[in-house]
């Protein structure tokens, strides 16, 4: 039994002979060896977890793909769960896949302002990367963009065409809502909240609207859950046909993005005749539509890579204090963004 054992589990020594045996009768019983039990004699699973916030979204599957390349570089396997953007879900993810010993975990927490279960991971060991979301509070490794910047850049392009009356369409967490109050000065307003992507790009907006004299009002900023799918639609719709009238819109992701196009389109607006529309994250529908969508695009691929890059450097004992990687966004100018023109409303 012994014998077979050390056959089986690659440790210890055995005849080359009796190894084939052993192997050749474990395939044809079909028998899998214990992962977990083999990773307590060589101390290492050559496993890493992922636990995105929302795998549906395209921009965490590509992340994942990245992740998944640099583990794959390295001989580990990753194991995907998916929090839907629930912090008691993304909890026990991270628990379960401790359980079965990953040796690191990459992370786009739900939660901007809860993560003691991840504090308890990096206590027990384990090294964690975030993704898309920073945590100052935690001593991890971040990899994120210069959201407020990239927003800013966005809103001023459309200033730059004409445009005044400029909505903002954001998909928030139900949980962490943003407060969008008056701050001081006629027609100024500021956000508060934990610095979550969609935080941090609001005030982008707000800060370039302020920088150029451009008017805002409350009724030009409309939040959205991006899991309510009728809130959503109805949200979009009500932003179009204010009686603010924006000339054109800042989608401040993908999910707003879809949702503000949508609107436009079978609201009957022409776009961007009646409506400019600008969104965030280059996805390949972007460009399948028509007109293609004007963007500001970022890499989750090159996000995912670099994450994992980090993670692996942590695995192999680097013990350098934390550090927070901003990568760049580049803003893509297409068809649905045009000068200001007079609105005639939807035909």
């Amino acid at each position: 039994m012994a014998t077979a054992g050390r056959a089986l589990g690659g440790y210890g020594y055995v005849g080359e002979q009796t190894r084939e045996r052993v192997l050749a009768a474990a395939r044809d019983l079909g028998y899998s060896p214990n992962v977990v039990a083999r990773s307590m004699r060589s101390g290492s699973t050559r496993s890493i977890g992922f636990v995105g916030s929302d795998i549906a979204n395209p921009y965490f599957a590509e992340a994942m793909r990245g992740i998944c390349d640099v583990a794959h570089l390295e001989g580990y396997e990753t194991i995907l769960t998916n929090s839907d953007e629930r912090l008691d879900l993304e909890q026990r993810a991270v628990r379960t896949l401790l359980d079965k010993q990953v040796e690191g975990l990459v992370v786009a927490p739900a939660s901007v302002t809860h993560c003691d279960h991840l504090a308890e991971a990096r206590a027990e060991g384990v090294p964690v990367v975030l993704l898309d979301r920073d945590l100052p509070q935690l001593d991890c490794d971040s990899v994120v963009v210069d959201n407020e910047n990239a927003a800013y850049a966005a809103v001023t392009h459309l200033l730059k065409l004409g445009h005044e009356r400029i909505g903002l369409l954001a998909s928030i967490n139900a949980t962490e809502q943003p407060e969008i109050r008056p701050a001081g000065g006629e027609g100024r307003w500021e956000v508060l909240g934990a610095d979550r992507p969609s935080v941090e790009r609001i005030r982008g907006y707000l800060r370039a609207l302020a920088a150029y004299g451009a008017p805002v009002s409350r009724d030009a900023i409309t939040c959205i859950v991006a899991d309510r799918t009728a809130e959503a639609e109805a949200a979009a719709r009500r932003l179009l046909n204010s009686p603010w009238r924006p000339t054109a819109v800042f989608a401040t992701d993908n999910e707003s993005t879809r949702r503000i196009f949508l609107a436009a389109k079978t609201g009957g607006f022409k776009v961007p005749d009646q409506i400019s529309l600008l969104g965030f994250d280059d996805l390949d529908w972007t460009v399948m539509v028509e007109p293609q969508i004007s963007v500001v695009a970022q890499s989750p691929l090159l996000m995912g890579r670099m994450a994992g890059e980090r993670l692996f450097a942590r695995i192999k004992g680097d013990d350098q204090p934390k550090r927070r990687i901003v990568l760049p966004t580049q803003l893509i100018i297409r068809a649905s963004t045009g000068t200001r023109a007079e609105q005639e409303g939807p035909e």
